[in-house]
């Protein structure tokens, strides 16, 4: 997959794109983070903004395998916690993937494991959309997500929560994030696109 188009520019959104979001993210957190990735319909993107410059420092899941990333964000942090590395373990997550399994950040809370996770929030699962498109089946019902309010639920699981939505602001609840104590989650409202597969 190719980098997502140019953002609309003509004033009726104003959210990020998902690039926005990474360039963020890669300039506020610290080099030798390492990163999980479970959003699979911004991930030319991601890729784009975050070059993977240290060994043992980049999770994906393989084959589809949705709902992997939050669980296994907890376990790599729970790891560099046991080895004494304490490297920041840090998620991009889509909504839609982190519906899988969210109550995998209510460990992160119980264990007190200072991980981020940033979800990106654009209302629907775009990569079953894109799948769609691939597949010439109009109409799969499903995949939008409407009415989600994930920081109310992080907040319900018992972690720190915010809804940045401009990168100065990103930037500050990442800095905030590093020095917690516990996990952190970021829903961050963006542009909804669906890229091409092919």
């Amino acid at each position: 997959m190719a980098p997502h188009p140019p953002c609309p520019s003509d004033g009726t959104d104003e959210r990020l794109c998902a690039r926005d979001v990474f360039q963020a993210l890669r300039q506020a957190c610290p080099a030798e983070s390492v990163l999980v990735e479970e959003s699979p319909s911004n991930l030319p993107d991601l890729h784009a903004a975050w070059a993977i410059e240290y060994p043992d420092s980049f999770y994906a899941f393989a084959s589809g395998a949705l709902g992997w990333g939050t669980p296994a964000n907890v376990g790599i942090a729970l790891g560099e916690r046991d080895t004494g590395r304490n490297r920041p373990v840090v998620a991009v997550i889509g909504d839609g993937s982190l519906q899988y399994s969210i109550q995998s950040i209510w460990t992160a809370a119980q264990h007190r494991l200072p991980v981020l996770f940033v979800v990106l929030r654009n209302g629907e699962y775009a990569i079953l959309k894109s799948f769609a498109v691939l597949e010439e089946t109009p109409g799969v019902q499903g995949p939008d997500l409407p009415g989600l309010d994930i920081v109310s639920l992080a907040a319900g699981y018992g972690c720190a929560a915010a809804r940045p939505t401009t990168p100065d602001a990103i930037t500050a609840e990442i800095t905030a994030a590093m020095q917690r104590q516990g996990p952190t989650v970021s829903e961050i409202p963006i542009d909804p696109a669906i890229p091409p597969l092919l």
